[in-house]
Protein backbone atom coordinates (compact mmCIF):
# COMPACT_ATOMS: atom_id res chain seq x y z
CA UNK A 1 0.00 0.00 0.00
CA UNK A 2 1.47 3.51 -1.00
CA UNK A 3 0.85 6.36 0.92
CA UNK A 4 0.85 9.96 -0.64
CA UNK A 5 1.87 13.00 1.18
CA UNK A 6 -0.25 15.76 2.23
CA UNK A 7 1.11 19.33 1.51
CA UNK A 8 1.65 21.04 4.70
CA UNK A 9 -0.71 23.79 4.34
CA UNK A 10 -2.41 26.40 7.34
CA UNK A 11 -4.43 25.01 10.00
CA UNK A 12 -8.21 25.12 8.32
CA UNK A 13 -11.19 25.92 10.43
CA UNK A 14 -14.68 24.27 9.51
CA UNK A 15 -17.24 26.39 8.60
CA UNK A 16 -20.79 25.60 10.29
CA UNK A 17 -22.50 28.10 11.61
CA UNK A 18 -25.12 29.25 9.26
CA UNK A 19 -24.59 32.91 9.77
CA UNK A 20 -20.76 32.48 9.05
CA UNK A 21 -21.79 30.85 5.70
CA UNK A 22 -24.45 33.61 4.97
CA UNK A 23 -21.77 36.27 5.93
CA UNK A 24 -19.36 34.73 2.96
CA UNK A 25 -21.78 34.43 0.58
CA UNK A 26 -23.01 37.65 1.10
CA UNK A 27 -19.89 38.88 1.00
CA UNK A 28 -18.93 37.11 -2.53
CA UNK A 29 -21.66 38.64 -3.84
CA UNK A 30 -20.81 42.42 -2.76
CA UNK A 31 -19.09 43.85 -5.81
CA UNK A 32 -20.82 42.48 -8.64
CA UNK A 33 -23.61 40.01 -9.07
CA UNK A 34 -22.46 36.54 -9.38
CA UNK A 35 -24.02 32.95 -10.21
CA UNK A 36 -23.70 30.28 -8.20
CA UNK A 37 -20.20 28.66 -9.68
CA UNK A 38 -18.71 31.69 -9.81
CA UNK A 39 -19.26 32.68 -6.32
CA UNK A 40 -17.65 28.84 -5.21
CA UNK A 41 -14.59 29.51 -7.06
CA UNK A 42 -14.66 33.41 -5.60
CA UNK A 43 -15.09 31.75 -1.77
CA UNK A 44 -12.58 29.12 -2.91
CA UNK A 45 -10.07 31.64 -4.41
CA UNK A 46 -10.18 34.63 -1.65
CA UNK A 47 -11.03 32.23 1.41
CA UNK A 48 -9.93 28.96 0.66
CA UNK A 49 -6.39 28.93 1.98
CA UNK A 50 -8.02 29.69 6.02
CA UNK A 51 -11.63 28.46 5.42
CA UNK A 52 -12.35 25.21 4.66
CA UNK A 53 -16.85 25.68 3.38
CA UNK A 54 -18.39 22.98 1.53
CA UNK A 55 -19.48 24.05 -1.07
CA UNK A 56 -22.44 21.76 -1.31
CA UNK A 57 -24.43 24.07 1.17
CA UNK A 58 -24.18 26.71 -1.51
CA UNK A 59 -26.97 26.62 -3.79
CA UNK A 60 -29.17 25.57 -0.92
CA UNK A 61 -27.59 28.83 0.85
CA UNK A 62 -28.44 30.72 -2.02
CA UNK A 63 -32.71 29.72 -2.28
CA UNK A 64 -32.67 30.60 1.87
CA UNK A 65 -31.26 33.64 1.33
CA UNK A 66 -33.38 34.63 -1.64
CA UNK A 67 -36.64 33.72 0.69
CA UNK A 68 -35.23 36.07 3.62
CA UNK A 69 -34.78 38.83 0.86
CA UNK A 70 -31.45 39.27 0.73
CA UNK A 71 -30.31 38.05 -2.59
CA UNK A 72 -32.37 38.24 -5.57
CA UNK A 73 -32.05 36.31 -8.74
CA UNK A 74 -31.75 37.74 -11.76
CA UNK A 75 -34.78 38.03 -13.94
CA UNK A 76 -32.06 38.25 -17.67
CA UNK A 77 -30.18 35.64 -16.11
CA UNK A 78 -32.21 33.39 -12.68
CA UNK A 79 -28.92 31.71 -12.38
CA UNK A 80 -27.40 34.81 -11.01
CA UNK A 81 -27.75 36.85 -8.18
CA UNK A 82 -27.41 39.92 -6.66
CA UNK A 83 -27.65 41.26 -3.28
CA UNK A 84 -30.64 43.70 -2.04
CA UNK A 85 -30.59 46.48 -0.11
CA UNK A 86 -31.87 44.57 3.03
CA UNK A 87 -28.75 41.77 1.96
CA UNK A 88 -26.51 45.04 1.58
CA UNK A 89 -27.49 45.78 5.45
CA UNK A 90 -26.94 42.63 6.30
CA UNK A 91 -23.64 42.79 5.19
CA UNK A 92 -22.35 45.68 6.56
CA UNK A 93 -24.20 44.87 9.83
CA UNK A 94 -22.29 41.02 9.90
CA UNK A 95 -19.04 43.00 9.20
CA UNK A 96 -19.44 45.26 12.12
CA UNK A 97 -20.03 42.51 14.19
CA UNK A 98 -17.32 40.10 12.81
CA UNK A 99 -15.01 43.32 13.49
CA UNK A 100 -16.03 43.68 16.90
CA UNK A 101 -15.76 40.49 17.99
CA UNK A 102 -12.06 40.04 16.59
CA UNK A 103 -11.12 43.04 18.31
CA UNK A 104 -12.99 41.81 21.71
CA UNK A 105 -10.60 38.11 21.03
CA UNK A 106 -7.80 39.86 20.39
CA UNK A 107 -8.16 42.66 23.66
CA UNK A 108 -9.10 39.40 25.61
CA UNK A 109 -5.69 37.26 24.38
CA UNK A 110 -3.35 40.25 24.60
CA UNK A 111 -4.32 40.64 28.42
CA UNK A 112 -4.42 36.90 28.88
CA UNK A 113 -0.56 36.80 30.20
CA UNK A 114 -1.92 39.83 33.05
Amino acid sequence: MTTTSRRASAPRARIRDRGQVDALVLAALADAPRRHDEIADRLRDQAGATLDMPLSRLVPTLHRLARNRLVSRQSRDPRRYRLTDTGRRSLTARLRAADAFAEAVHTLADGAGD
